[in-house]
């Protein structure tokens, strides 16, 4: 009738992190945001590979400083992939970006306007995270949780960055 319980120790090994976020947050805290974060990394695959179909369109464009523009927002936007995959396994989660980029693949038969409307789609969607971003720093701060300040502080900064980039060079529509 009553079964023996058994105790089981969760042992992770010791493991540098850049921000200390995994050890101030809650578990329920971490997942959340884990999960959050996990959604921006797609849509930041999403737009990088959008990114990669307009490389390929423009393989021919001769115009220099159109292709300057998409070399930029590409490495941008894969600087920001890595970092939230940093701020991921930071708060304990795991995600490969590899997979998350195939899963995101694009059709190679796109247009040129097809991509950036995907691009501006992908750039909505990390507006309306950065809004949920904000809500998680501002409880870091009423819980004076200095790591977590800083992991939210630096997320919507790199957010912003690419947001703009994005808002301020490519045509709306």
């Amino acid at each position: 009738m009553n079964a023996p319980q058994t105790l089981y120790k969760v042992s992770h090994p010791l493991r540098i992190s850049r921000y200390g976020a995994h050890t101030s947050l809650s578990t329920a805290e971490r997942i959340d945001v884990i999960d959050a974060l996990t959604h921006m990394l797609g849509t930041t695959q999403s737009i990088q590979a959008q990114l990669d179909c307009l490389d390929q369109t423009l393989c021919n464009v001769s115009f220099l400083p159109v292709r300057q523009l998409f070399r930029r927002l590409a490495r941008t936007t894969a600087d920001y992939a890595r970092f939230l995959t940093t701020g991921i396994a930071d708060l304990g989660g795991y995600a490969e970006p590899a997979s998350l980029y195939r899963f995101n693949g694009v059709a190679q038969s796109q247009c040129f306007a097809d991509c950036l409307t995907g691009i501006h789609r992908g750039a909505r969607r990390l507006q309306a995270a950065e809004a949920g971003l904000r809500e998680y720093q501002e409880g870091a701060i009423a819980n004076k949780d200095l790591a977590s300040k800083r992991l939210f502080e630096e997320c919507v900064r790199r957010n912003t960055q690419l947001l703009s980039l994005i808002n301020n060079n490519l045509p709306n529509e």
